[in-house]
């Protein structure tokens, strides 16, 4: 973090950047994670729809998650097969009300950003929106970003950053398992 900022005074921000699925996965089961002690969970979707995914069954049956979709990506899809951002402004905007919402009533714990990094990296969303979020988070808020990358002033207001590369994984035809890829 910056200097002038410790973390009794903000939202702790974490960056999970790298790949499209493990990224996500990462955050799902942190969310999962989240769950488990009771905390209150929100799941920001910013490139995903689709109620065929397995995050939006589940989510259901947890108490305290709640997620929301703002893509446009389906479930047999990514976003780069997809073509363009995986999403639309308006839907972007829609889903940046959503974030500031919870950040702002003070009652989520763990905010799951999914995607918003690839999007602050093809310049739909401005990085200082993180960056704001997570000065106005309360203490107790733990902010999950992930996407493909992020740039240097990001990382520097991030307090734990991941980097995830997919070293192995069948061709580009292989069929996408329910479960391990949705």
């Amino acid at each position: 973090m910056t200097d002038t900022t410790t973390s009794e005074n903000h939202g702790y921000l974490m960056l999970l950047v790298g790949d499209e699925r493990p990224t996500s996965d990462a955050a799902l089961g942190i969310a999962l994670r989240g769950a488990g002690h009771n905390l209150r969970v929100h799941i920001i979707e910013f490139q995903k729809t689709g109620r065929d995914r397995g995050e939006v069954t589940a989510t259901s049956f947890l108490t305290g998650v709640s997620l929301s979709q703002f893509g446009t990506t389906e479930a047999n899809q990514t976003v780069s097969e997809a073509g363009g951002s995986g999403t639309s402004p308006d839907r972007t905007e829609s889903a940046l009300r959503d974030a500031t919402t919870h950040v702002n009533r003070r009652v989520t714990n763990i905010l799951v950003l999914d995607g918003i990094l690839s999007l602050i990296e093809q310049g739909l969303v401005d990085e200082s929106l993180i960056i704001e979020l997570a000065g106005n988070a309360a203490s107790w808020l733990d902010i999950v970003a992930t996407g493909s990358s992020a740039s240097e002033s990001l990382k520097a207001h991030a307090d734990s950053i991941t980097t995830m590369v997919t070293t192995k994984a069948e061709g580009s035809n292989a069929e996408l398992r329910p479960g391990i890829h949705y």
